[in-house]
């Protein structure tokens, strides 16, 4: 038996099923508007799970934890929380000023023993950097989620809309296992670098060379990534022979506008990405995937086998 830690205690790495691998329950907390947030986010959820996704890991490493844990237990969908750090600019002075010493046992405490007082554990390590070239402090963190995997075994995460390879050569470098890492939001085209298709297809095939898995979210997006350059990738790191390094989801979430209404990521430029919540995978992204001739058995490895690996323990 393998156990992965949810919100609501640990599961069977058996029993995550369909599941999102980089998602956002809430990215805001405003104790002004908690009810709604919850009970926004508990709507999300729910109408997700009753189209068939079983698991959200939850990627905000700065959160209300009091507020996941009423989530989880007002749903049926399982929540995976996340330790580690997003940008420098949107970490709490406290959390940046930290030394590498100090960053790895928190992310170990938060894996091992729970998250502030309540025993919620993490399951997963997050780490971003923002460009190709990571900034000293960016690196500092890449080195300590590299060493708290070593000490727990957690899986990693990076934020890599840019710079995908630099980040598998600095985790490499620090130790990190890129069997257990997966590098976020690899199609973004503004991150390519003035790389072509082609070229950047053979970049990504690198980094699944080496270990590392590939998380595709930009479904809907047709202006970071157009869907036939999207499919292109896809396609191409299947047919070379990576379907079990291809993740997917949507990375959605949503914030409360000057207004005071919800909106999306990228809604206000495109409102048609308000229709990009968790259940959109599915209801969406799925029956697209299948019509551009990939495989059940592709989609399947995408949402079901592939994300389980990592949260399974040698």
């Amino acid at each position: 038996m393998s156990l992965v830690h949810t919100v609501n205690g640990p599961v069977d790495t058996s029993a995550l099923g369909p599941t999102l691998i980089h998602e956002h329950v809430l990215f805001q907390f405003d104790d002004s508007r908690r009810a709604r947030s919850i009970d926004f986010a508990v709507d999300l959820l729910q109408d997700a799970y009753d189209h068939g996704v079983r698991t959200v890991v939850d990627l905000t490493p700065v959160r209300r934890i009091d507020w996941f844990m009423e989530i989880a237990s007002r749903v049926d969908i399982a929540m995976v929380a996340c330790t580690g750090y997003y940008l420098e600019r949107l970490t709490p002075k406290p959390l940046a000023v930290l030394d590498e010493d100090q960053m790895v046992n928190r992310m170990v405490r938060e894996l091992t023993e729970g998250i502030d007082t309540t025993g919620v554990r993490a399951g997963i390590i997050k780490v971003a950097a923002n460009l190709p070239e990571l900034t000293e402090w960016e690196q500092q963190v890449f080195r300590a989620g590299a060493r708290a995997q070593k000490l727990t075994g957690a899986c990693i995460a990076t934020h890599a809309c840019a710079g995908s390879r630099a980040q598998a050569d600095l985790l490499l470098e620090a130790g990190a296992d890129l069997e257990k890492t997966f590098f976020s939001h690899v199609e973004a085209e503004f991150g390519w670098e003035g790389r072509s298709l082609q070229e950047e297809a053979k970049y990504l095939e690198s980094i699944a060379r080496d270990g590392g898995s590939l998380l595709f979210n930009n479904f809907g997006f047709e202006f970071d990534t157009p869907w036939s350059d999207l499919t292109y990738l896809l396609h191409y790191l299947c047919d070379a022979g990576y379907q079990d390094k291809v993740l997917i989801s949507i990375d959605c979430n949503w914030t409360w506008n000057a207004a005071g209404d919800i909106e999306f990521e990228a809604e206000a430029q495109h409102p048609e990405t308000a229709r990009r919540t968790f259940a959109y995978v599915m209801t969406d992204v799925v029956p697209a995937l299948l019509s551009a001739g990939f495989t059940q058995e592709d989609v399947d490895a995408f949402l079901i086998a592939n994300p389980r690996k990592f949260f399974e323990r040698d």
